[in-house]
């Protein structure tokens, strides 16, 4: 893994970017404030279709669902977005089928990239959608949580719960990209 300063757009803090070393699946995490509101500039070029398909919680979406849609379509790019019951609960098979389900009925094509906006939950199930998904499309994580920030930075784990135990169900799939932003952790409580 390298590091190197960004260039900040006027709206954004100063941010790093640490670039992710895995052959073709390489893939970058950039950490710094303001990155959701500008998540566009960063997502646009990693696209293969200008859609996105956008996976959030009823907890995080109220908080930051508009700025990233508002910032995609600055840059031409459609994004429909799908809200599920936020907690641990959702790491579940029915909550995986019913998010699949949904994200065909929205017509993915292999080109469509899923964006996985909330904490580890979200983004394990999100990942592991895109994992299954037409063999495999594109996603990126925009966790905001410290605890999914650094989670999903490392190497694609993603996956949901059994009954048998957490986590026992998923596979390896990296993120075309992380956007850590820093200005998410303001809204949780000051132990998280």
């Amino acid at each position: 893994m390298s590091a190197s300063k960004s260039e900040p757009d006027s709206s954004a803090q100063s941010c790093d970017k640490i670039h992710v070393a895995l052959g073709a699946r390489s893939y970058d995490i950039i950490v710094g404030g303001g990155l959701l509101a500008n998540a566009g500039d960063h997502i646009a070029p990693l696209l293969a279709l200008p859609r996105a398909m956008l996976i959030s919680d009823e907890n995080v979406a109220p908080l930051y669902l508009d700025r990233v849609v508002k910032s995609l379509s600055r840059h031409g790019i459609d994004c429909d977005s799908i809200i599920l019951p936020a907690g641990e609960e959702s790491k579940s098979f029915a909550q995986l089928e019913d998010l699949v389900e949904r994200i065909l009925a929205g017509r993915a094509e292999r080109g469509t990239t899923l964006l996985a906006l909330g904490g580890g939950v979200i983004g394990d199930l999100a990942g592991f959608a895109a994992s299954m998904l037409l063999r495999g499309i594109d996603f990126i994580q925009l966790p905001t949580t410290l605890l999914a920030q650094i989670d999903s930075s490392v190497g694609g784990k993603t996956g949901i719960n059994s009954r048998h135990g957490k986590n026992l169900i998923g596979s390896f799939h990296p993120p075309r990209l992380v956007l850590a932003d820093s200005a998410a952790l303001e809204s949780l409580p000051p132990r998280e």
